[in-house]
């Protein structure tokens, strides 16, 4: 077995938000190793990119290399009824201005790719097929990582960790944190890349369509190359994998339940087979020790209704990089009111959504939310949301609360006109 070398950082994950860390922290002058249990190119869902995610993937210093990557630009998002009776458009540009008009849809295979070559390209050394067994917390100021990799066992001896493992969450299990469920039931998402669905015209070919039915939500995002990755998401319970049925089944059986899905799929063929995954909405009762951060998926999972995953990895990961180079200035770990104020923040911004995310589960608030209504620019407000704006002016504090108050209302009072066919 090798000695151990010597590092500033050691990122666990070489994702959106593995990769972003790096690139900052590397631009700090730090040692910084990347260790990643798969190889990359791979597969991953959360193709969506969000407006307000360009100014972090500026400031790690990314954008233009994504600008000449070949996606599909992403000029908003549409939300519809599975019927096809409603339709709610939101484009970024008229509710977030020119700066923040447009986004990309991404195949994440080339998109993870891209940014994980970038943190190399900034000093980070990058451990592919590696995976992280343990952490051995030696004192204070340093712990060790036993890790397997394609040459064996190895060794990694760091002054910091970040976690940014994804949904298998590694150090948050290791170091004992709670992890609690913030959702009152369980959802399966089952998904795969279709070439031949029909798509928007003009700038609209690009927005991600969610269709919402009685049981759950279909997501439509299409791609360059003419690949639109499709998926649904249903309560475990009504989705019966349990009780022996294919997915393929559960997702055509869907399909067919839904008139507009069915009309857009109706000439699309499957270009490998379908996949699937549980357990959403989840997160860590903290997400910093004064020596380890957790980033991401791997500090907790928002529903992917509004495509806010890969915007919120790279938004944490870029403030867990700021808390570790200021810590590192002083020579000292993270205090309790650092680690507090960490895990307050990152909180905060999926608070934001998981709000609105109530809401269009619930058939009252999806109601008030498929109202187009002008009414004090509410809108406008949930557009910005919708664009990944997690720190809304005191306006938009405002005209969301009233948005929440009016949909608890729509249970009682009839404030926006039924949609029938979620009943």
């Amino acid at each position: 077995m090798s000695s151990a070398p010597i590092y500033d950082v050691a990122i666990v994950g070489g994702g959106p938000a593995g990769a972003a860390a790096g690139a900052q922290l590397s631009k700090a002058g730090k040692r910084v190793i990347i260790l990643e249990k798969e190889a990359f190119p791979r597969f991953s869902i959360g193709e969506s990119l969000l407006p307000c995610g360009n100014d972090l993937l500026r400031e790690i210093g990314v954008w233009d290399k994504l600008e000449n990557a070949g996606f599909l630009r992403k000029y908003g998002a549409e939300f519809c009824t599975g019927d096809g009776s409603r339709l709610q458009r939101f484009w970024f540009g008229q509710n977030m201005g020119q700066s923040h008009e447009y986004s990309y849809q991404v195949e994440r295979a080339h998109f993870d790719q891209l940014l994980l070559d970038h943190s190399r390209s900034q000093g980070c050394e990058v451990h592919e097929q590696t995976r992280v067994e343990s952490i051995d917390q030696q004192n204070a100021v340093s712990m060790t990582l036993q890790c397997t990799g394609l040459n064996g066992a190895m060794k990694v001896k760091t002054r910091w960790i970040i976690d940014a493992s994804g949904r298998s969450a590694f150090s948050g299990g290791k170091i004992g944190l709670h992890r609690r469920s913030t959702q009152k039931s369980r959802r399966v998402a089952i998904f795969g890349h279709f070439e031949g669905v029909f798509r928007n015209g003009g700038k609209a070919e690009g927005h991600i369509t969610i269709a919402r039915f009685a049981k759950g939500w279909f997501w439509l995002i299409p791609l360059a190359g003419g690949r639109t990755s499709v998926g649904v998401v249903l309560p475990s319970k009504d989705a019966g994998i349990s009780s022996g049925r294919g997915i393929e089944e559960i997702f055509q059986e869907a399909v067919d339940s839904n008139d507009e899905v069915r009309t857009r799929l109706h000439r699309a063929k499957i270009m490998a087979p379908l996949r699937a995954t549980g357990d959403y909405s989840w997160k860590f009762s903290r997400f910093a020790t004064p020596r380890i951060l957790l980033t991401g998926d791997a500090a907790g999972f928002v529903d992917p209704i509004f495509s806010s995953g890969v915007m919120l990895a790279l938004k944490s990961a870029v403030l867990a990089a700021e808390y570790i180079i200021r810590a590192s200035e002083s020579d000292r770990s993270l205090t309790r009111w650092e680690c507090f104020s960490y895990t307050r923040e990152v909180t905060g911004w999926m608070q934001q959504y998981s709000r609105i995310i109530r809401s269009f589960y619930d058939r009252a608030g999806f109601e008030v939310f498929m109202n187009p209504s002008p009414f004090l620019h509410i809108p406008g407000s949930i557009g910005r949301l919708v664009g990944g704006n997690t720190n809304p002016g005191f306006l938009d504090h405002l005209r969301l609360a009233v948005f929440h108050f009016i949909c608890t209302l729509q249970r009682f009072v009839r404030m926006a006109p039924p949609i029938h066919s979620l009943r």
